[in-house]
């Protein structure tokens, strides 16, 4: 099967022990049956230790500070460094990297949650820039909707050098009729206060509020946005559909900037806002849904 990859794909490559917040750490972490087959084929007492560490649906049983139980103290996976990269599930093969239909066209991105996926998309400006390889994955039906068009529409604007920032996402929201009301922040703060968190710090760290005024900055926040429409609105099945998936990328766009502007204007700074931003909302279906569905119901 085909896919197109972002040109920043290539760039991509799994830190390992580097990794400070590791998807090993605090993850649901499902072993499909494929993986599972192959443990049954290990020798007994390998076999029956791995399968110990599996519950009836499944699901790695995480130990102390819901770590994998095959992660080693070094950051490494145990499954890995034993028997190879085959002998992790599917989901640890493929993080942080996700695939949809635009229209008749098969994607696959990576994924803000990872800090060193998140790092390629903030410091990369050929965001619309896609290249094709032979891939095998498990993809959704075709989409009635292609919203390829709408998408590469916002990445002209954001392409224009001519005008600044805040024109560009005026432009955006008047195109698709999106009003300033729509992103009125006591509304949409009280939203964020009630949705579930990983980290019950972050409770109060996602909101909206204050804009960041720096105008070196500005790239990076259309950089995650470009991601963002990238990954959300892209798989939009009908044009209201495509309006609240816009809506929700201009409120996470939001939220970043208030973060930035109240706490760590440094590149890396940005980094784990957006990592932040990404694991909270974008890794939580029901955040997602429940926030798409909110701007549903405004528009």
């Amino acid at each position: 099967m085909k896919i197109y990859f972002p040109l920043y794909y290539k760039k991509f490559s799994c830190i390992a022990d580097r990794c400070r917040h590791s998807c090993c750490v605090g993850w649901e972490i499902g072993v499909d049956g494929e993986t599972v087959a192959r443990y049954k084929e290990l020798a007994e007492g390998e076999r029956d230790e791995i399968l110990s560490h599996l519950d009836d649906g499944g699901n790695m049983i995480l130990c102390d500070g819901e770590r994998c139980p095959f992660l080693r103290d070094d950051g490494l996976c145990r499954l890995i460094a034993d028997y190879g990269d085959e002998y992790t599930s599917r989901i640890c093969r493929e993080h942080p990297r996700f695939y949809h239909r635009v229209g008749k066209r098969v994607e696959c991105g990576i994924g803000a949650s990872c800090e060193e996926a998140c790092r390629i998309i903030l410091s990369s400006d050929n965001y619309g820039e896609f290249y094709t390889s032979e891939h095998n994955a498990e993809i959704a039906d075709e989409t009635d909707l292609d919203t390829l068009s709408h998408r590469e529409y916002i990445y002209s604007v954001l392409a224009n050098k001519s005008i600044s920032y805040r024109t560009k996402l005026a432009e955006i929201k008047e195109r698709y009729s999106l009003s300033d009301s729509l992103f009125e922040c006591e509304h949409w703060n009280n939203t964020f206060y009630e949705l579930e968190y990983l980290d019950e710090a972050h409770r109060k760290l996602i909101s909206v509020g204050k804009e960041c005024g720096t105008e070196e900055l500005y790239p990076y926040f259309e950089r995650f946005f470009a991601y963002l429409v990238f990954r959300h609105m892209s798989v939009a099945e009908s044009y209201e559909g495509l309006r609240a998936r816009l809506g929700f990328c201009l409120l996470l766009l939001s939220v970043i900037e208030n973060i930035v502007s109240l706490s760590d204007s440094t590149f890396e700074g940005i980094c784990e806002a957006a990592r932040i931003i990404s694991e909270e909302i974008e890794y939580s279906e029901d955040n997602t849904d429940n926030l798409i569905f909110e701007f549903e119901c405004l528009i």
